[in-house]
């Protein structure tokens, strides 16, 4: 496996743990472990924490993302600071179990008895009714544990699992009650019988209760219940089917009762499995077992490294994107440029959009958080834009456009996954091809409670249901063929984003994520960065455990989610006194995943399939006030079995960033500001809303244009009250294809100011930008801005599934050198604004509209008032002072003026070749537009473009192209247009009667048909799909262009 060296320090065995400066001396939490376990009866275990209970806490626990699973531990950090040549410091010797989530609930001993009499009173009925609870629990727990132990014996065979629930007391009982359900079981399918009889086995028959008696009408009416069921037997195999679910949810919640710690499930590999090294003493033979039926797995004393273990928690060590300038970070992103044709796009799309207040106003319903509209476009379509923007640089480093595929997940719960699916299919799956996609729908699962774990009814034969987390991606993504599809389309990476944070595509950060990732051969990296202190998110931590009992130690990069910081022993205290970061960086969910090695640890064991298993108890699940929760998983606590295992003795640090897993740091707003919740009007804090959000765009905007050399304002205006009340203190938003990267922006955009609360918007990929000043609005659009047209039905591709060909000869540019534009811009006061929308009234703006291949090209002239200019597809406006102090228009037909020019070259050429036949001397001119080389003929349509190539330093350098001496065909578009077709019609006639041959040579492509070249030309298109490389095309002149009247009627308005 490959390690990555950067110009820092790297760290040694005794030296730092991770290598950015600012992140150095960081404590280093140590969970010591005892191999005790708890014993005695649930009416012990009742008593013991019925006398126990002391303070408050959230009721949440782990089972993948808890590290110190299994084991009775104090946790406490170190007493001092690490220094360069101390990276942890150890707490040594025994430990006891820790006092129970549940029964910190109640104040100190001291603080009862000094309590009045009521409150001692209520206290002690809540003692009671907590340990009616725990003992319901663990009896209900020692009937299923058996049941599930026996259903998972049969595997999938449906004769021995129904025969195994058959023989179970509840099921015989409710048989022999003859109630309208069970009347029905043995006329329907023998597997929705058997899905109807786990649900009373698991102590679930109130769910079954039902008024009619008719069993036509009982049996239609099971059926939504019987296919939720279903769906959950069959994602929850791995741990025993709805019974495994039922079980393992209430082990959580009976562990934050006091229980003990659930019971491991024997990972489903042998010791040459890929995963092995995750489970331990994965290479001693003894610790696997053969059951009857001849099936080979770990035994359950294979993963005692969780119960002997002594876990430490190091600050990780990794790359920062921002040290030295940005080289590392350069260089990684060109790997990942590299590795782009084998990369895959995942995204966890289940979120609703509850807090962000997002409803159907017919219905009322949640709407999904995809949806919501974000800087004028939808979340999903922007993590899109992102997307292409990063294949548009490989198309113009390399030539060939690659469509990577996307995975995404959707859910059940109120109409997501309807919603998702009809927005793709309205909006044409983004040029993308539906075949460019797949959906996969994570399913919902019942809602547990605290009372034996009781379900929750809603309304006859429904429960409650909630979706069970975005950990169920990876099992979802192996049970629906993800894994398969991605690999057929030559697939070996990918890179996973939450539709909520809009930030992660900045500049590198998600090409260098994946280049480390690629380049490494890595199976999982984190993309990091600092974390607030009291952040409701979780940390990256790097993992070192210690088995004594077989001399192993196991590291890798991790995750522990904030409602369980405590529970691992870890305090949320800052870097260094005084300050206002955490001492362990933040998790961000931006991800990057080896699809082969996450397919194999998620089938090694129910560890890897469902990782990081809790139950939130914190919020009632009935009308009661009963608490409960149901089973939830994380995506990235995938790690916990991706971990590298030493035997006999620990690794050295100065190889921790040889691991399987990787963490890459960046500056936070370059990588995460979520929009996942409406602000509150009555406080001015905007973490993870849309307003905080748009306000870190916005600021790294100002880097962005700092570097340009574009003066602007401050971000925020003035204070965060003056940004609410008055907005920004500027807008600058691009097309992501303008970069992404913001070596290549820098290069487009040079020099000029923003006045104070000027908005520029720039959805245009081919710009040059000179000295422009901006004291109001400018809008720039191309239509087109990456070329091309979208393959669709007449190409035997269905039309909803419609692909972009990217052609940068047909795209819309703009240009615009020593420019001022002065308007009166956004109406800051108007009542509707809503800035991160791009929901904006404004008095004037000055608008620049480019249709097809349109260009527009402004130098030294002011743009002063309401102005708009609409250039059709095919036309060249060109705008310069007319002396008088306004503007002059120039307007040129592009198609024309490259035939006109190529005609001029080859008589150029012929008149000196003939000169040189005559010993004249003299060359032939330069015909190309240029980086192509003068062998190539002149280019149709644009007269000028960038070039990209690959500069040192792995930093992309563009170099700018012009033809010179482009005619002119008009002062206004109608008398162009008019000079045009004069001029066709005069070379058209004397085609047809022979007086001018040379004319007929330059004219053939007439608007009857088109010529052979470029019926070649637009068949290189045709082969677009997930990995097939398009060449770039060079000539295009279709019979619109020739006409001059494409991409809708010019203006030029005031």
């Amino acid at each position: 496996m490959a390690s990555f060296h950067t110009n820092h320090a790297h760290p040694s065995a005794a030296g730092q743990s991770r290598v950015v400066p600012r992140l150095d001396k960081r404590r280093a939490w140590v969970i010591p472990h005892s191999t005790s376990r708890r014993s005695g009866t649930p009416a012990e275990h009742a008593a013991a924490a019925a006398s126990a209970r002391g303070g408050g806490g959230r009721m949440q626990t782990s089972v993948a993302a808890n590290l110190s699973r299994g084991a009775a531990s104090t946790f406490a950090p170190s007493t001092s600071r690490r220094s360069p040549q101390q990276t942890t410091a150890v707490l040594r010797g025994g430990a006891s179990r820790p006092t129970p989530l549940r029964a910190q609930r109640v104040a100190s001993a001291k603080a009862t008895r000094d309590a009045p009499a009521t409150d001692a009173a209520a206290a002690s009925d809540d003692e009671v009714k907590h340990a009616e609870e725990f003992g319901l629990q663990a009896a209900e727990l020692a009937h299923l544990r058996p049941l599930r132990d026996a259903l998972l014996a049969a595997h999938d065979d449906l004769a021995r699992k129904q025969s195994v629930v058959d023989a179970d007391a509840r099921v015989v009982a409710f048989v022999a009650g003859g109630g309208p359900v069970a009347r029905v079981l043995t006329n329907i399918d023998t597997e929705d019988a058997f899905l109807l009889k786990c649900v009373v086995a698991v102590g679930q028959a109130h769910i079954l209760d039902v008024a009619s008696q008719d069993p036509i009408t009982v049996a239609n009416a099971l059926a939504p219940l019987v296919r939720t069921m279903r769906h959950v037997d069959v994602f929850y195999d791995m741990l025993g089917g709805v019974v495994g679910y039922q079980l393992t949810a209430l082990e959580l919640i009976h562990e934050q009762y006091g229980g003990p710690p659930p019971a491991p499930i024997a990972p489903r590999h042998g010791p040459d499995h890929p995963a092995a090294d995750a489970c331990g003493d994965a290479a001693d033979d003894a610790n696997y077992e053969t059951d009857a039926q001849g099936n080979r797995g770990l035994a359950s004393t294979c993963l005692r490294m969780d119960t002997d273990a002594r876990v430490r928690m190091h600050v990780p060590v990794g790359p920062d994107l921002r040290e030295n300038a940005g080289a590392f970070a350069a260089r990684a992103a060109a790997w990942g440029l590299e590795e782009l044709p084998r990369m895959a796009e995942v995204y966890p799309l289940g979120g609703a959009g509850d807090r962000l207040g997002l409803v159907d106003p017919g219905t009322g319903e949640s709407l999904p958080a995809a949806l919501l509209m974000y800087n004028g476009r939808t979340l999903i379509e922007g993590l899109l834009r992102d997307l292409t923007a990063r294949e548009w640089l490989y198309y113009k480093l390399h030539g060939k456009q690659h469509v990577t595929p996307v995975a995404i997940m959707t859910s059940a719960a109120k109409g997501n996954h309807r919603r998702i699916s009809a927005l793709m299919r309205s909006h044409g799956w983004f040029g993308r091809g539906a075949g460019g996609f797949r959906l996969f729908e994570q399913p919902l699962v019942p809602v547990v409670t605290t009372h034996a774990g009781r379900w929750v009814p809603n309304g006859e034969l429904n429960l409650a249901l909630k979706p069970g987390g975005h950990g169920a991606i990876w099992k979802l993504m192996h049970d629906q063929g993800v894994f398969t599809w991605l690999a057929a389309k030559g697939r070996t990476g990918g890179v996973v984003r939450q539709i909520t944070n809009p930030m992660a595509g900045t500049d590198t950060t998600l090409l260098a994520l994946s280049g480390v990732g690629a380049k490494g051969d890595k199976a999982l990296g984190f993309a990091s960065c600092e974390r607030h202190l009291g952040a409701a998110e979780g940390v990256n931590v790097l993992v070192e455990k210690q088995d004594a009992r077989t001399r192993t130690w196991s590291y890798g990069i991790s995750n522990v989610e904030y409602t369980v910081l405590q529970q691992h022993g870890i305090s949320d205290e800052p870097v260094a006194p005084g300050s206002d970061e955490s001492a362990f960086p933040a998790n961000t969910n931006v991800l990057y995943i080896g699809l082969r090695k996450v397919q194999d640890a998620l089938l090694s064991s129910p560890k890897g399939a469902f990782p990081g298993m809790l139950v939130n108890l914190s919020k009632p699940a009935a009308v009661n006030g009963m608490r409960g929760g149901r089973l939830e998983t994380s995506m990235q606590n995938i790690a916990d079995v991706l971990m590298r295992s030493s035997h006999g003795s620990p690794l050295e640090a100065s190889t921790w960033q040889d691991l399987p897993t990787f963490v890459l740091y960046t500056l936070r707003r370059r990588v995460t500001s979520s929009a996942k919740k409406k602000r509150d009007p009555a406080t001015l804090n905007l973490a993870q809303t849309p307003d905080g959000s748009f306000l870190d765009l916005l600021k790294n905007a100002s880097d962005l244009l700092d570097r340009c050399g574009v003066t602007h304002p401050a971000p925020e205006g003035g204070t965060v009250q003056d940004y609410l009340d008055h907005g920004p203190g500027f807008i600058f938003c691009t097309l992501p294809a303008i970069g992404p990267l913001w070596d290549v922006i820098e290069q487009k955009i040079a020099g000029g100011v923003l006045a104070d609360r000027a908005e520029v918007r720039l959805e245009v990929a081919e710009l040059q930008w000179e000295n422009v000043r901006v004291d109001g609005s400018l809008l720039v659009e191309a239509k087109a801005p990456l070329g091309g047209a979208c393959l669709g039905a007449a190409d035997g591709i269905e039309e909803s599934g419609a692909v972009l060909v990217f052609d940068d000869a047909a795209c819309g540019r703009c240009r615009l050198r020593d420019v001022e534009v002065a308007n009166l811009g956004v109406d800051w006061s108007a009542p509707g604004n809503v800035v991160w929308s791009a929901q904006l009234s404004r008095h004037e703006s000055c608008e620049i509209t480019l249709h097809g291949d349109a260009e527009l090209d402004a130098k030294g002239v002011r743009l002063e008032g309401n102005l708009r200019y609409s250039v059709p597809s095919g036309w060249r406006l060109k705008l310069r002072p007319d002396g008088k102090g306004g503007v002059a228009e120039a307007w040129t037909h592009l198609a024309t003026a490259a035939v006109d020019a190529d005609a001029a070259a080859a008589e150029t050429a012929a008149a000196a070749a003939e000169r040189e036949v005559r010993g004249c001397g003299g060359g032939s001119r330069d015909r190309a537009i240029g980086g192509r080389g003068s062998q190539e003929r002149a280019l149709v349509g644009p007269t000028w473009q960038w070039r990209y190539e690959m500069g040192e330093g792995s930093r992309v350098k563009l170099h700018l192209e012009a033809r010179a001496g482009v005619a002119v065909h008009g002062r206004s578009y109608a008398e162009a247009q008019a000079a045009v077709e004069h001029a066709h019609a005069h070379a058209h006639a004397h085609a047809h009667t022979g007086e001018v041959r040379r004319t007929h040579t330059h004219t053939q492509a007439s608007p009857r048909e088109h010529t052979p070249e470029e019926k070649e030309t637009a068949a290189e298109g045709a082969e677009v799909g997930g990995g097939v490389g398009v060449a770039r095309r060079s000539v295009r002149v279709t019979q619109q262009q020739r006409k001059g009247i494409t991409g809708g009627a010019p203006s030029t308005s005031r």
